[in-house]
């Protein structure tokens, strides 16, 4: 069932890549490019709804929103593109359920700690490298006499 539903959570994106980006970063200027924003909503609702769905038998209800989301600021952290920050969260969201898994299993240990502490532990090291390499300015905010980019992202 997991794989079904990750297979169709892809597909979605995959077709309405264009429209999701649209709909999060400007949606008040999507419907006049013709972009159906409550189409578009509710079905980003219902991908969402069946991974949580899907997730409850192997991470269980509290760890869900951990699962999502670190991931995802991971891939943040390590790209400023809209679409490689997609497939770098999936790819690591993978990963850590694979592993967390694996080590789960050998440590007999509960699957889902495992899998939340493996993604927090790969968000941890990428937070302190992107620190010291200074990909992010981490504790400081912009100076004043640079200009703040007016995209979130370089799509």
């Amino acid at each position: 069932m997991v794989a079904g539903v990750t297979l169709a959570v892809a597909a979605f994106i995959l077709l309405f890549y264009k429209q999701l980006l649209f709909v999060t970063f400007d949606p008040d200027v999507a419907p006049i490019f013709g972009v159906r924003t409550g189409f578009v909503d509710s079905l980003f609702a219902l991908a969402l709804a069946a991974t949580i769905v899907a997730s409850i038998n192997v991470v269980g209800v509290t760890l869900i929103a951990a699962t999502l989301i670190i991931p995802a600021t991971t891939a943040r952290l390590l790209t400023d593109s809209f679409a490689r920050m997609l497939v770098l969260s999936s790819l690591l969201g993978a990963v850590s359920g694979g592993v967390g898994m694996y080590l789960s299993y050998w440590l007999d240990i509960s699957s889902g700690a495992t899998i939340v502490l493996l993604e927090a532990a790969i968000f941890v090291v990428v937070f302190v490298v992107s620190a010291i390499t200074g990909r992010r300015q981490v504790w400081a905010p912009a100076p004043a006499d640079r200009a703040m980019p007016t995209q979130a992202f370089d799509d």
